[in-house]
């Protein structure tokens, strides 16, 4: 495993923090204060409540932020708990192997596409929070692009039990599918089952469009490609670090590392060239010590 390496135990900083921590720490934060203000201020409550969760009359009101904030609170401890768990081991996954650029825009279009499914069928005075369609977004990645490689479950948090990607997002996407038609169309349950596919479609197009080897823009200037260009027919990997490294210059070595490590926290460890996998594993019994 690459995080099991050496020189991956990196002193701690912010830089350092992956897209779910951050995300996770921010879910928690927004709990927290919506919480403690709906006790002790109804007015900030209803601030909170009109301005940033997602509505009709919020998008008649062009609030378009709310398509996003929605996102970040919770309706009680259990949903937010829930979503944590399914960003902490889902969510993990699936940045390491797309990239932080690429990962924000999954989790962008999830909250959209969640919304404005959830907004056909639900338009009469009805709210959405939650950030379900952003786990389920990183659910429906995650299946498709290893959909037979079995992962361990703990059934009823006990018994453990091996299934395959491919037979979790069928069977989500039947249970979603089945509480939109029999239960929110009836509204004879909260659960926002609309939100949910669309998420799990935003997760599908997501997919799609990185197996092509193409990459959402990034925020600063990154040539570096997913994990999923390697995948692509006809298509070569651009070695852009021809340089040699001098293996007895430790200083030389570990800013070569640092540079490698960088370039996999944004686009994942697919886009790593040969040349700078076998540095790595060179780097290894070097900076072991």
């Amino acid at each position: 495993m690459l995080y099991d390496r050496p020189y991956m135990q990196k002193p701690f900083s912010t830089q350092d923090k992956s897209v779910v921590e951050i995300l996770i720490v921010v879910l928690i934060v927004c709990f927290l204060v919506n919480s403690i203000v709906g006790i002790f201020s109804s007015t900030i409550n209803n601030f909170i409540f009109e301005n940033l969760y997602f509505s009709a009359g919020a998008i008649s009101s062009f609030l378009l932020w709310t398509l996003f904030t929605y996102s970040f609170f919770h309706d009680g401890p259990f949903h937010l708990i829930f979503n944590l768990l399914g960003l902490y081991f889902i969510g993990r996954a699936v940045e390491s192997d797309i990239g932080k650029t690429n990962f924000i825009y999954l989790l962008i279009i999830g909250s959209a596409l969640g919304a404005f499914f959830w907004l056909t069928f639900n338009n009469s005075g009805q709210f959405l929070l939650g950030s379900s369609s952003m786990v389920m977004a990183c659910l429906s990645i995650y299946c498709l692009k290893q959909p037979d490689n079995p992962i361990t479950l703990l059934l009823f948090f006990v018994l453990p039990c091996k299934v395959k990607p491919r037979w979790i997002l069928i069977g989500v996407l039947s249970i979603e599918v089945y509480g939109f038609l029999f239960n929110e169309i009836s509204s004879s349950s909260d659960i926002a089952h609309s939100a949910h596919l669309g998420g799990l479609l935003a997760g599908g197009l997501v997919f799609y469009f990185l197996r092509q080897g193409k990459n959402f823009p990034s925020f600063v200037l990154d040539t570096s490609k997913s994990k999923f260009s390697s995948k692509k027919s006809g298509s070569s990997t651009v070695d852009n670090s021809d340089f040699k490294i001098n293996f007895s210059s430790t200083s030389e070595l570990q800013k070569e590392v640092d540079r490698i490590l960088d370039k996999i926290n944004e686009s994942g460890f697919g886009s790593l060239t040969s040349k700078e996998k076998v540095t790595l594993d060179k780097a290894k019994s070097l900076l072991r010590n």
